[in-house]
């Protein structure tokens, strides 16, 4: 009787391992999709503002542009985008014969997408219906850097309806731009809604809400203002190898998606090329001011720990500051071209060469214009003297950067 049921057992097991076996050898590992593309495009205008929503329909029309053009695609792209200030939409985005088309996914009420929790929710549902070895996650809207929203009194936008422009940048403005009045500029991704910090979501949110759907994306790509500076890459660190950003403020056209799209979405970005569409696009378009940089965030743990050493040696006088490269356009500065901030404050060549080098390996690629941009307050044009693809706000004595700038992953691991 033992001997029988030992029999049974064993043709039971050989049995289960059989199918596991089958089940095994039936899965092609070529057929998994290797690359999925999430566009993310929250609200960003207000009650009675629609924001930047039609130029992110656009936005859509050029990546579809670019699918169109290579006939279909590798991956697969899913897009997050908010319609309204209580209705936002999540919708597959797939190539047939030559059409495009729009499967819907899920509708979503309320602000959540502000939350981790809401982050978590809408890529946990991106997982749920496209799953991929990889991912690249598109964010397009406002940016305002690593600040946090909380710490701004009259949300950004305010500065620009305080600040008063002096007239000769305002004549000298209007000549280049053919407007005889003098009161009508080219917008940047930072006018909208951000005057509402309903809608604005901190840089510790996102990261938080990609780490809690248990995902490491391959970059991160800002189509927003301020978004290429340290802390930001510092925070991101653990949630996506590459940020893909501006130092500075970013066109309201935002990224040229026809030109650099193939470089995107593929299971192997090609950086270089990202960035260097992006500055081919706009050294040549009629306003020709941008920036952008592509940031490995997997190097930017051991330059903290140079940075540390830094700091702990020297301290940059505050008769210093006012040479420093500035790359935004407020009136009392935010960031600051960090590699230009440690050539004035560190004095041991040795360690400043350290630096540099390390910091060759934080940034893959950059390119800029001679001159940058901004629709905030004066000066409208910022003349690029040193440029190093990334930003700091350690010297900053904009209020918001010091109310805030100590509860950063970067200055806590600096100092």
């Amino acid at each position: 009787m033992k001997k029988s049921i030992y029999v049974i057992l064993f043709l039971v097991l050989s049995a289960l391992a059989f199918t596991a076996c089958s089940n095994d050898e039936s899965v092609d590992v070529n057929e998994i999709n290797k690359q999925t593309m999430i566009v993310f495009m929250p609200w960003s205008g207000t009650e009675t503002s629609t924001g930047l929503y039609n130029i992110f329909l656009q936005n859509l029309d050029s990546i579809e542009g670019a699918i169109k053009k290579a006939k279909g695609m590798s991956g697969r792209l899913v897009v997050f985008i908010s319609r309204s200030t209580s209705q936002s939409d999540l919708y597959e985005i797939t190539y047939n014969n030559g059409n495009i088309v729009h499967t819907p996914i899920k509708t979503y009420s309320g602000n959540s997408y502000t939350t981790s929790e809401g982050i978590t929710e809408i890529l946990n549902d991106v997982k749920s219906n496209a799953y991929a070895l990889n991912y690249g996650l598109l964010v397009g809207c406002h940016g305002c850097g690593w600040t946090y929203k909380e710490d701004w009194e009259n949300y950004p936008y305010k500065s620009k309806q305080q600040a008063v422009l002096p007239t000769d940048a305002a004549q000298s403005k209007a000549v280049m731009f053919g407007n005889t009045t003098g009161t009508n500029y080219p917008t940047t991704r930072f006018f909208g809604s951000v005057e509402d910090t309903n809608y604005g979501i901190n840089v510790t949110s996102l990261a938080d809400g990609i780490q809690n759907a248990g995902m490491i994306m391959q970059f991160v790509l800002f189509d927003d203002c301020y978004m290429a500076n340290v802390e930001t890459a510092y925070e991101l660190r653990n949630v996506t190898n590459y940020l893909i950003a501006s130092t500075s403020e970013v066109m309201a056209l935002g990224m040229p998606y026809q030109t650099i799209w193939s470089s995107l979405a593929s299971a192997t970005p090609d950086y270089e090329s990202v960035v260097s569409g992006f500055y081919q696009f706009y050294s040549s378009y009629t306003y020709p001011y941008g920036a952008l940089s592509a940031i490995d965030c997997r190097q930017v743990e051991k330059l903290a720990s140079i940075m540390k050493t830094v700091n702990s040696y020297y301290t940059l006088p505050d008769s210093l500051v006012d040479s420093l490269q500035v790359l935004d356009g407020y009136s009392t500065p935010i960031f600051y071209d960090l590699g230009d901030y440690v050539d004035h404050l560190c004095k041991n060549t040795s360690l400043l060469s350290d630096f540099h080098s390390q910091l060759d390996n934080v940034i893959k690629a950059t390119a800029y214009t001679d001159s940058l941009y901004s629709y905030l307050v004066s000066p409208l044009f910022i003349k690029v003297n040193n440029y190093s693809g990334i930003t700091v706000s350690d010297p900053s004595k904009n209020t918001v950067a010091i109310k805030g700038q100590q509860k950063t992953g970067w200055w806590q691991a600096t100092h």
